[in-house]
């Protein structure tokens, strides 16, 4: 998809809340509170579109609760446009482009840029620890020992550090 199609995909926040509703909610929409899969749909002059009631615990949730969109000012197309640029940059995108291809300031896009990140980490929980061989490349590791008076410290090869 390039950025004209992505454009056309997405056009307005409605269009962006469903396509965020079917990412996270493919097997149906729960309550991030409670986790109970009964809810209905606010609806009157007064309510935002997206909102939903938990009929067990009576809380009320949009699809960003309890993620990094979650509590944010910035509109949905910005987030899903952050992350078309960052999933399709094949080296990274620095925090200052970003900003600038969003239209956010840089500290913004930064914390933007951690947050997708964030979302895109399939879970620290889930992986184990390393087990087993683990190969590593050969780093240098310290710097120069500290000062103490009196004390005569060797120098570059001698001082047998790994």
């Amino acid at each position: 998809m390039n950025i004209d199609q992505f454009r056309k995909r997405f056009e307005d926040e409605t269009t962006c809340r469903q396509f965020i509703e079917s990412v996270l909610w493919r097997h149906g929409r729960y309550c991030p509170h409670c986790h109970c899969s009964k809810s209905y749909a606010l609806s009157g002059d007064s309510v935002r579109a997206g909102l939903y009631e938990c009929a067990q615990c009576k809380g009320q949730f949009t699809v960003t609760v309890k993620t990094p969109m979650h509590s944010t000012k910035l509109p949905l197309w910005k987030w899903l446009l952050a992350m078309y640029y960052i999933i399709n940059s094949s080296k990274g995108v620095s925090s200052v482009f970003l900003g600038k291809w969003v239209g956010i300031s840089q500290k913004s896009a930064w914390k933007l840029g951690h947050a997708i990140k964030k979302m895109m980490d399939p879970g620290m929980e889930l992986v184990p620890a390393l087990q087993g061989i683990v190969e590593l490349d050969e780093k240098y590791i310290g710097g120069k020992p500290r000062y103490e008076q009196g004390v005569k410290h060797k120098r570059g090869r001698g001082t047998e550090k790994q």
